[in-house]
């Protein structure tokens, strides 16, 4: 077999259609478990194969993550033909094209660095640091303008930055805009960059919009891969219009829909897609599952924080063949299949806010089943991530890009906390629906599906329904074979003890995908009578 028909074997037509289609731009609607970064590596080395320089490529993803996951499936397919290709995210373009002109005489402040700062810029404002973080963000993304509450301290905040010779993250993106707005930069890497490919397009702002626009120029060739129904960070200001319209920005674009999911049982898809079609602001498609039936999806109503972490735990230890003692004594594999292996690494346990993550967390401590937390601050685990994101960041600059291995060095000074995801770790994961993004396991757990949480209301002004549903639509795409839906009764959150009602989104799955488990409020002991004394 040649590498042509290497390259293009185990495709489906919409794959293939996808890699083949190489002139002009391009929308792959990818829609879960379909093979988007399989269709993205075939395509890079489709055009390679076929006599495009390595050098003319340039893929765009938005974790390093994602990143390295294409590097090494291009690795299988070309080898090392791979050398030459661009492959980064967002900043570390950005962090490229700023030293590629030279400008390498700066250091990257974080967002712990940021609030540090505006501490001491915010005070008598009626801002908090945070907040005013939050919005300078948008104002250097292009999502709002300054007005006169934020401005001086905007400013004030610049000339700062100015006189560390520092860059925040969001220059990153503003710079290389502002460079390339100068034609003679904009023509250097018009002609270097032919084809540009954007992973998680959904998820672009308006400034790395226009630094996408501003390297294509006219003769570029934009792919650009992703899901509206994945859209989830509109919070961080991502603008779902930049994938619903991107047939109107850039004329003659082709669209190729990726349906076939190769990921989920029947069950969970057909669970999934009866969610997803209830928002309006999307490409509408038909996801078909490859795979058999499978399981329902399994709701389950708890009592309370704790039992839900319990039933987790008791569900785990039923499929890995118990851990515990008591488990060991009265373990019941009914249902289950005796001749499938689970591994800790096949579970995760996934919910909408980091404060639910103290309670399963404490759960899984007392049961010895090892877990590893997949970003999140307010973790038992978190202060080792924060510890080893400081020491890294305190070791890497732009010197050491310069002189040593720069990429290594696509990717050190950037890390994120859901960088320390170990896929290979054996041991549950625990995460937030953000962080779940882009994973894929045999058996998840969503816990606290209920009002209040999802969609998330509590303490928010005003909730985007749409974007929750999006976000609970992630979580359950993310289940392989078995999906459990937990919701409880009562819930100690912030610190109230609440009744909590199930989810709205609970009944927008229809009844014959589901099978639902009720778990008995616990019997209180009744204090037996104190004994009267002689005396």
């Amino acid at each position: 077999m040649n590498l042509h028909e290497t390259i293009l074997s185990g495709l489906n037509e919409s794959q293939r259609e996808a890699v083949t289609s190489t002139e002009g731009h391009m929308l792959v609607v990818a829609g879960p478990g379909t093979g988007k970064t399989l269709t993205i590596a075939s395509r890079i080395a489709y055009l390679v194969n076929n006599g495009v320089s390595p050098g003319r490529i340039l893929a765009v993803t938005f974790t390093n993550r994602a990143a390295r996951e294409m590097r090494e499936r291009l690795e299988i397919l070309l080898g090392c033909n791979i050398k030459g290709i661009l492959i980064v995210t967002f900043h570390v373009l950005g962090l490229r094209l700023l030293m590629d002109t030279g400008t390498d005489d700066f250091v990257i402040c974080t967002r712990d660095d940021q609030i540090e700062i505006l501490k001491k810029l915010v005070k008598d404002s009626g801002i908090r640091p945070r907040q005013a973080a939050e919005r300078i963000s948008r104002i250097k993304s292009f999502i709002e303008e300054a007005d006169e509450n934020i401005d001086v301290i905007f400013k004030s905040y610049q000339s700062v930055l100015m006189k560390n010779s520092a860059l925040d993250f969001d220059d990153l993106i503003l710079k290389p805009v502002e460079m390339l707005g100068r034609n003679d930069m904009a023509s250097m890497y018009r002609e270097r960059f032919r084809h540009i490919m954007v992973d998680e397009y959904q998820d672009i702002n308006p400034a790395q919009f226009k630094l996408i626009k501003l390297i294509a120029g006219d003769k570029g060739s934009i792919c650009a891969v992703g899901d509206s129904d994945q859209a989830v960070y509109a919070f961080r200001g991502a603008d779902l219009r930049n994938f619903l319209n991107f047939e109107e920005d850039f004329k003659d674009a082709k669209r190729v829909i990726l349906c076939e999911n190769y990921r989920s049982n029947g069950m969970i898809v057909s669970a999934s897609n009866e969610l997803i079609k209830n928002n309006r602001d999307r490409i509408a498609k038909n996801i078909r599952a490859v795979r058999g039936k499978g399981r329902k999806v399994t709701v389950i109503s708890s009592p309370d924080e704790k039992t839900e972490g319990e039933v987790i735990v008791s569900e785990i230890e039923k499929r890995i063949g118990g851990t515990s003692h008591y488990q060991l004594m009265h373990s019941d594999h009914a249902g289950l299949d005796s001749d499938c292996a689970y591994s800790f690494s096949d579970f995760a346990v996934i919910f909408r806010t980091n404060a639910q993550a103290k309670a399963i967390e404490e759960v899984f401590i007392s049961s010895g089943i090892p877990y590893q937390i997949v970003g999140g601050k307010n973790s038992i685990q978190s202060k080792e991530v924060e510890n080893t994101l400081a020491y890294l960041h305190d070791i890497i600059s732009p010197a050491d890009i310069r002189h040593n291995d720069r990429d290594a060095s696509a990717e050190a000074a950037l890390l994120s906390p859901a960088d320390f995801f170990d896929p290979r770790a054996e041991a549950v994961s625990l995460m937030t629906m953000h962080m779940a993004k882009g994973l894929e396991f045999r058996v998840v757990f969503i816990a606290g599906v209920e009002e209040g949480l999802v969609p998330y209301t509590i303490n928010k002004d005003n909730t985007d329904i749409g974007e929750e549903r999006r976000l609970f639509y992630v979580g359950m795409t993310r289940a392989k074979d078995e999906l459990f839906l937990i919701h409880a009764r009562k819930r100690f959150l912030y610190g109230q003890r609440l009744v909590r009602s199930p989810s709205l989104f609970l009944k927008e799955i229809p009844e014959e995908l589901i099978e639902k488990r009720i778990i008995p409020d616990k019997v209180k002991k009744q204090k037996k009578d104190e004994q009267i004394g002689l005396f």
